[in-house]
């Protein structure tokens, strides 16, 4: 099958055909032709077999490294780092034919094992409340606290401080007239990340008097990012006279712990970490990075690149290894950090050839998304009612137009399947969940309301998108009496989508590329079971494919038929009796 689009279908190339040299100026002559051509190299799909073995739930990265890899300054590159994502790779990627490339931190049951990047939380085993709103374990800073240092990256207002216990925190201030814009994010999105299995340091709300920050004796702060100067008392009120504060004249401020270890800097979200040899998947093939975007899109987060990552060299249990962390949260729900979020922003990259060429060649008549005039009227609108969230619209949400500001490597190689499991982490968060989880921002009652209402908007559209392009069978098992496969449909459970408009089409076949049966069934609810004939064992193995056909449409584009999933299983002669060995999905 010939390539296709990141969301489209068509099985991965084995080979690239072409690759741009490192600075994007030199094209291999195979790479020209083959773009030329148009064509790709068709290859006949192969038949898959799983070992019958226990499912695999641990990576096991976390091998002792005795010396730490050596530290980058990624943090540094950002404008550099944005060109090579934007333009240098993705004219890489598109000339190469990648093709949808399967994720390779995957389990035999299309999971993403515990690993130093990821670790499943709260769509596997639903967290309590009170350990969703709790978030990573952080201690409240306690007052007053020394600035050490003035916030060198980023956009926020802030410094880095220490509590009165000597423990280090990064504080973060909201600007003046709106309070909560860039703090709410760092509240609600790291417990939102922390719940769904991902590394972050965390974050607590902070009220302060003017009197509660000292300045350090060797306190400095650096001046655009290239000149060292003293932070004065007059520097710090100017700090504070442009920051929000309450109606009792304190300041609200969001305290971020110090990552433990020693930091490495950020995490390429493209290639390896060359000197650490737990590093073993290229960044880009990680489902755990590719599928963060569907988190990153139901908040609305606009800078998810490396920028806003860290590793840190950590040490347990008398091991040495690398943790990956996100961090950085305050781009979120139509806040730029700093500013209010542009017309354009959360729609447009900041390198958008294919519309820049539009434009030009056109003379201004293409129109880009943020110049209709519906979504400009709804921006000043929502900007206007609710200024501590910025424009962060819901019913007309759609995650397939949401663009950070960066292409990130990773997240342009997300596939369906990819897409489907991120969504699996969104929808897992239940109304009460997502109402308890922006309390913890102590936003204005109406911006609460409407934010918890936004989300569990976009939460649906989420579902509805992903859940339904691929055929949503999650937890597969045998019946009883061994003779049927039972599964629960992940969409259906969760309302975004009924039995009314599903129908079941499947075929088993015996592993070898025999068809012992196929027949159509309706969903029995959200769990259906399906005879296969698991009476006869035969060559031993069955592959039971099932294929949703959804009325209204499966995913985008009105497409009436999901993509396929197929349960692997393996007869037990001590059992006498088949067993679930795996789960596999279209790309």
């Amino acid at each position: 099958m010939t390539t296709a689009s990141r969301s489209g279908p068509g099985r991965p190339r084995r080979r690239q055909v072409g690759r741009l040299g490192r600075l994007g100026i030199l094209v291999s002559w195979t790479g020209w032709w083959w773009a030329l051509a148009g064509v790709a190299v068709a290859r006949p799909p192969t038949e898959r077999r799983f070992a019958d073995r226990p499912v695999a739930w641990e990576e096991h990265d976390d091998g002792d490294l005795p010396r730490a890899p050596e530290a980058n300054r990624l943090q540094m590159l950002q404008l550099a780092h944005g060109f090579r994502d934007s333009v240098v790779n993705e004219a890489d990627r598109i000339l190469a034919f990648e093709g949808d490339l399967p994720a390779e931190d995957v389990n035999a049951l299309d999971e993403v094992p515990c690993s130093t990047w990821y670790c499943a939380r709260h769509h596997r085993r639903p967290m309590t409340i009170a350990e969703l709103t709790e978030g990573p374990p952080v201690i409240a800073p306690r007052l007053p606290l020394t600035i050490l240092k003035g916030k060198d990256m980023g956009s926020a207002s802030g410094f880095q401080v220490e509590d009165a216990a000597g423990r280090r925190y990064m504080l973060k201030f909201d600007i003046a007239g709106h309070l909560g814009l860039a703090n709410s994010g760092e509240l609600i999105g790291s417990r939102v990340f922390h719940a769904a299995g991902y590394n972050v340091p965390g974050a607590v709300s902070v009220d302060l008097r003017d009197e509660d920050l000292r300045i350090g004796p060797r306190a400095t702060a650096l001046i655009f990012r290239v000149q060292k100067r003293p932070i004065t008392d007059a520097s710090l009120k100017e700090t504070l006279g442009r920051v929000a504060r309450l109606s009792n004249g304190l300041v609200r401020a969001v305290a971020v712990p110090w990552i433990a270890g020693k930091i490495l800097g950020g995490f390429d979200m493209l290639g390896v970490r060359p000197d650490d040899g737990n590093d073993r998947i290229r960044h880009e093939r990680r489902r755990s990075l590719r599928a963060s975007w569907v988190l990153f899109a139901w908040l609305s987060v606009l800078d998810p690149s490396s920028i806003n990552t860290i590793d840190s060299y950590v040490e347990e249990g008398g091991r040495h290894f690398v943790r990956h962390y996100f961090f950085d949260f305050g781009c979120s729900f139509g806040s730029a950090t700093d500013y209010v979020e542009g017309v354009q922003q959360d729609g447009e990259y900041v390198v958008e050839v294919g519309r820049t060429l539009a434009s030009i060649f056109t003379l201004g008549l293409y129109r880009r998304p943020f110049q209709d005039d519906a979504h400009r009227a709804e921006w000043t609108r929502l900007r206007a009612e609710h200024p501590a969230l910025g424009a962060f619209p819901a019913e007309s949400f759609d995650p397939e137009e949401f663009r950070t500001n960066i292409r990130g490597p990773a997240f342009m190689r997300m596939t369906a399947r990819d897409a489907y499991w991120g969504a699996k982490l969104v929808t897992a968060f239940t109304d009460g969940e997502i109402g308890a989880l922006v309390a913890t921002a102590r936003l204005p009652a109406a911006d609460a309301e409407y934010l918890a209402r936004a989300l569990r908007v976009r939460r649906d559209i989420i579902g509805r998108r992903y859940l339904r392009a691929v055929t949503a069978i999650e937890d597969p098992q045998m019946s009883d009496d061994g003779t049927a496969l039972c599964f629960e449909d992940r969409a259906i459970a969760g309302h975004h989508a009924s039995p009314a408009e599903v129908v079941y089409q499947v075929h088993v076949a015996d592993g070898e590329g025999r068809e012992l049966a196929a027949f159509e069934r309706d969903p029995a609810g959200p769990r259906t079971c399906l005879p296969f004939g698991g009476e006869a064992p035969g060559t031993g193995y069955r592959v039971v494919a099932v294929t949703a056909r959804v009325a209204g449409g499966a995913g985008r584009g009105g497409v009436r038929l999901a993509k396929t999933a197929r349960v692997h299983l393996r007869w037990r002669p001590a059992a006498g009796r088949f067993a679930v060995v795996g789960l596999e999905r279209d790309e």
